[in-house]
C-alpha cells in the first residue's frame, strides 16, 4: 500500500471519528412545565387529595422529586405567572393583582422584563405554550411576543371549558396563533395539542409550557353542559353545587389533566426521549373557597386562594428527570420564581438579562437534596402582605397583624402577634416588609399602605341583568336550571 493511499485512509478514519463523537454530542434536554389553575396543596392523590385519582402525576412524584414545602409567588394567577416566567418578584413589573382582559393596553412586557421562553428561544429551543396566558391581552403581551412557535389556548383568565366564552362572554380560543370556534372539551383539546407539538419537533429540542385551564371556575367535566352561552353568562356558580356534585366536577377535571400527563409521557417514550426531559408540575395558587368547604383540597391547611395564609399559597410540586433526578421527598421552602433560574442551570443556558433575579436555581438542592439559604421570602397581594423569617411568618392584612410559628403551628392557629416574647421579631419584620416594598415595588404596588383596605379598582364591569335578560342560575334537586 503506497504513502498516499495509507494517508487517505488515516485521514477517513479520523473524519469518521469526528464524526462519530459529533453524533455522540449531548442533545440539550427538553423541557416541559404544567402549571395547574388553582389547584390546592392536596389536589393530587400522591398530595392527600381525598376522592382524587391522579396515577400518571402520582408515578412522577413516586420516581421523582416531590416537593412538600413549594409556595406560588401569589394567592392569585396573574402574579404567579409574571413570577415564573421572569424568575423576579411581580412587584419588580408594578403588579399586585390580576390583568384585565378588558385593558389590551397593559401586561408583562417581554421587551423591558426578562421572559423564560424568550431566552429558551433564543437558546435555540422550539417553543409551544398551550392554555391559558392571562399576561395581557394586547399584542405586544401575547405569546408570540414573548418567543413561543406555538399557541393553542385562551388569552383571558378563564373561559367555559365547553363554550369557550372568556370572562366578557365572547370566545377565547386560538389555534396555531389564531382565533377559532374549535369544538371540545378544554382541556382534552390542550392534550392533544401538546402531543401534536411533541410529534412535530421531537427531533429539536423543546420548551413546553402547558398552563392548564383546570381547576379555574366554571366547575365542567367532560360531559357537562356550557355554563356561558351567547344569551347567557355566568362568572362562576361552583357555590351552588351540593357537596357531591362539586367533587364529581372537580375530580373530572383533575382526572382529565392527570389523563393529558399520561399522554405526554407515552409521547416521549414513544420517541425515546423521556430520559432527556425535565418536567415540572406545579399550580399558580392554593385551591378555592368552595373547595376548600366541599373538599379540603388544600389539605388541612388554612386558608384559600386569594388569602395569605398557607392554604392560599402553598401547593403541590414536583420534578421529573428519568436518570437524572433520584427519587425523594424535599421539604425546603422552594417559589414559583425560582424555576426560572433552576431551568436554565440544568440546561447550561447562561443568563445574560441586565436585570437581577430574585429566584435562586434548585438544581443542587433538587439532584442532591441539600439544603437551601436561608432567605426572607415575601408574598404582596394589593394591600396585604406576607413574609416569611426562619419558621416566622407574619401577616400584614386589612384586619391588622398576625405571627405565627409554623414549625410548632404549621396550621397557623396560634396568633402569636400580641406575645411580649415576640415583640422585637415583629417589629424586625414589619421593618423587612417595608424596606422589601420599597426596593421592589414599582407602580401601584409601590404606592400601596399595607392594612389600608383599599380594593383593586375593577374596570370591566358589565349589566350582567341585562345581557342574561333577567335569567338566573338555579341548582334544583338534582341539576342546573336557568330561568
Amino acid at each position: 500500500m503506497n504513502k498516499i493511499k495509507i494517508l487517505l485512509l488515516a485521514v477517513a478514519a479520523i473524519l469518521s471519528l469526528e464524526s462519530c463523537s459529533a453524533n455522540k454530542a449531548p442533545k440539550k434536554p427538553n423541557v416541559i412545565v404544567i402549571l395547574a389553575d388553582d389547584l390546592g396543596y392536596a389536589g393530587l392523590s400522591c398530595f392527600g387529595g381525598e376522592g382524587i385519582a391522579t396515577p400518571h402525576l402520582d408515578k412522577l412524584a413516586e420516581n421523582g422529586v416531590k416537593c412538600s414545602n413549594f409556595y406560588a409567588n401569589s394567592t392569585v394567577c396573574s402574579p404567579t405567572r409574571v413570577a415564573l416566567f421572569s424568575g423576579r418578584y411581580q412587584q419588580r413589573v408594578g403588579l399586585d393583582h390580576i390583568y384585565f382582559h378588558c385593558v389590551d393596553s397593559v401586561g408583562f412586557d417581554p421587551k423591558t422584563n426578562p421572559s423564560l421562553p424568550l431566552i429558551m428561544k433564543e437558546a435555540g429551543y422550539k417553543t409551544g405554550v398551550f392554555g391559558k396566558w392571562h399576561l395581557g391581552s394586547g399584542e405586544a403581551f401575547q405569546p408570540k411576543a414573548h418567543g413561543f412557535d406555538e399557541f393553542t389556548g385562551f388569552l383571558d383568565g378563564n373561559i367555559d371549558f365547553v363554550s369557550k366564552h372568556n370572562t366578557e362572554s365572547e370566545v377565547d380560543w386560538f389555534v396555531h396563533h389564531q382565533p377559532t370556534n374549535q369544538e371540545g372539551y378544554v382541556t382534552n383539546l390542550l392534550n392533544q395539542a401538546v402531543v401534536d407539538f411533541i410529534d412535530k419537533e421531537h427531533e429539536h429540542p423543546f420548551f413546553i409550557y402547558l398552563p392548564e385551564a383546570a381547576v379555574h371556575v366554571p366547575m365542567q367535566g367532560p360531559n357537562d353542559a356550557p355554563l356561558r352561552t351567547d344569551d347567557f353568562y355566568a362568572y362562576a356558580v361552583q357555590h351552588k353545587f351540593p357537596k357531591d356534585e362539586y367533587m364529581r366536577r372537580y375530580s373530572e377535571m383533575v382526572r382529565s389533566m392527570d389523563d393529558g400527563v399520561g399522554m405526554i409521557m407515552q409521547a416521549l417514550r414513544k420517541y425515546n426521549i423521556e430520559d432527556n426531559t425535565l418536567i415540572i408540575f406545579t399550580s399558580d395558587n392554593g385551591g378555592e373557597g368552595t373547595g376548600v368547604k366541599h373538599g379540603k383540597v388544600n389539605g388541612d391547611h388554612r386558608g384559600h386562594k386569594v388569602q395569605l395564609y398557607e392554604g392560599g399559597i402553598k401547593v403541590p410540586a414536583l420534578f421529573y428527570w428519568k436518570g437524572q433526578l433520584i427519587p425523594s421527598i424535599n421539604d425546603n421552602k422552594m417559589l414559583t420564581m425560582d424555576l426560572l433560574p433552576t431551568i436554565l442551570e440544568m440546561c447550561a443556558i447562561d443568563y445574560n438579562d441586565p436585570h437581577k433575579l430574585d429566584g435562586i436555581s434548585l438544581k443542587e438542592c433538587i439532584s442532591d437534596n441539600t439544603s437551601l439559604p436561608e432567605r426572607d421570602l415575601f408574598w404582596m397581594h394589593t394591600d396585604r402582605i406576607a413574609m416569611q423569617r426562619g419558621h416566622l411568618k407574619l401577616l400584614w392584612l386589612t384586619s391588622g397583624i398576625e405571627l405565627y410559628d409554623l414549625k410548632a403551628d404549621p396550621l397557623e392557629q396560634i396568633n402569636l402577634a400580641n406575645s411580649e416574647s415576640y415583640q422585637s421579631e415583629l417589629q424586625q419584620m414589619q421593618e423587612a416588609c417595608l424596606a422589601w416594598q420599597k426596593q421592589t415595588a414599582t407602580g401601584f404596588p409601590g404606592q400601596r399602605k399595607f392594612g389600608d383596605g383599599v380594593k383593586t379598582p375593577w374596570p370591566c364591569s358589565r349589566d350582567l341583568n341585562t345581557f342574561n335578560a333577567g335569567k338566573k342560575y338555579y341548582w334544583e334537586n338534582d341539576g342546573p336550571i336557568i330561568r
